[in-house]
């Protein structure tokens, strides 16, 4: 179809407003005058100039006719434009012609999303997605809201959350990137290469990836073992006296022991990294059915879930504090808030919601949900 047949109603300049920049040259083109006073440039040039319509040009300088400077004899004159005071006019009636912010005008809705900030520690995407799924907008005293918005209320101080509240506000992440390498041959055919696509795409529950939280580097103290569940983001930790390969067979040991036959219906492959700690790796899948793949070294982003979720846990365990200063009942808790976290993933599910979907037998969700408090008390 050639442009002079084309239909379509295709607009060349798209509306804007004029900014601080544009009122400058303005001002400059209308001061430039020939010998007789006359302006050099109309108003059709200016607009052309700027990009913008020529009407824009046109209501922009009958603002200024409008506004009259009173003289001592009676007579009035009219003010030249300044592109300062200009500015300052259209700053003003920008101001006026904002509605009120919704938070600050719904008392409860704030109120609600201060507690789930500071108390529950929930991000504003989680609590939008989260309102949305469970239509909180259809109650009363709530209404629709966007993660935007949450964020700017905390930036301008419209509720009363601080940064500091916040778990993505303070920092920027820093990411140190490595490119692939080898495993070592006795890892070789245990290589996250040789993973099934199902795996992959997390087509089915059982898949879990592997990996430990220390408090401090310096000497020997106690860490946590994190299990991420890779479909439904479930989380287990667990308490380790120390960063050793033995304390890692010796917590699975206890885990098969508990669970029993349904051991090998819940882990069915494990991911992991090239900890030491996971050197012992043989004895972690002895006498099951479950299979193990180790990442590239450096490659811990091929484990990128539980990743997050250790991070995650940093928000609770900051790094260089010791893991002795909590109790089973403390790490207990903090998986029991990730297990009940609403996640975008998950379309703001629950891990623990997302869980509950995989099984219609109650036998192994209760097995499930006791392991972390049975295998921590051993």
């Amino acid at each position: 179809m050639s442009k002079n047949n084309n239909t379509l109603n295709q607009k060349e300049k798209q509306y804007r407003h004029l900014t601080k920049n544009d009122r400058i040259k303005i001002e400059s083109l209308i001061n430039q005058k020939d010998k007789n006073g006359k302006r050099l440039f109309n108003n059709t040039y200016i607009a052309n100039y700027l990009g913008v319509h020529k009407s824009t040009i046109s209501r922009e300088l009958k603002n200024r006719k409008k506004e009259k400077m009173y003289i001592r004899t009676g007579k009035t004159k009219t003010m030249p434009y300044t592109a300062q005071y200009a500015q300052e006019n259209a700053d003003f009636k920008r101001g006026l012609s904002k509605g009120e912010y919704k938070l600050r005008r719904n008392k409860k809705l704030a109120k609600f999303i201060e507690d789930k900030i500071k108390i529950d520690k929930w991000a504003p995407d989680a609590i939008v997605g989260y309102m949305k799924a469970h239509n909180y907008f259809e109650l009363d005293g709530f209404e629709s809201i966007t993660t935007p918005t949450i964020y700017n209320a905390i930036r301008y101080g419209i509720i009363n959350v601080k940064l500091e509240d916040t778990r993505r506000m303070k920092y920027k992440a820093e990411y140190e990137y490595h490119n692939k390498s080898d495993l070592p041959k006795s890892k070789a055919e245990y290589s996250i290469n040789n993973r099934p696509e199902e795996i992959d795409k997390r087509l089915y529950f059982g898949h879990f990836e592997l990996d430990t939280v220390i408090g401090t580097s310096k000497g020997n103290h106690e860490c946590l073992m994190t299990l991420t569940e890779r479909k439904t983001r479930f989380e287990i930790i667990f308490k380790l006296k120390g960063k050793t390969a033995e304390e890692v067979v010796n917590k699975f040991n206890k885990m098969k022991e508990f669970m029993k036959i349904h051991y090998n219906k819940i882990f069915k492959s494990i991911t992991t990294d090239n900890g030491t700690e996971f050197s012992d790796f043989l004895n972690i899948i002895k006498d099951t059915k479950t299979k193990i793949y180790f990442c590239h070294p450096y490659c811990s982003g091929e484990k990128g879930t539980n990743e997050k979720h250790n991070s995650i846990i940093r928000y609770f365990i900051p790094k260089g504090t010791l893991i002795e200063k909590y109790s089973y009942k403390d790490i207990n808790k903090i998986t029991e808030w990730m297990n009940n976290y609403p996640r975008k993933i998950l379309n703001y599910k629950t891990p623990l919601e997302a869980l509950q979907e995989e099984f219609n037998d109650k036998s192994i969700l209760n097995k499930i949900y006791k392991l972390q408090e049975k295998i921590n008390c051993l």
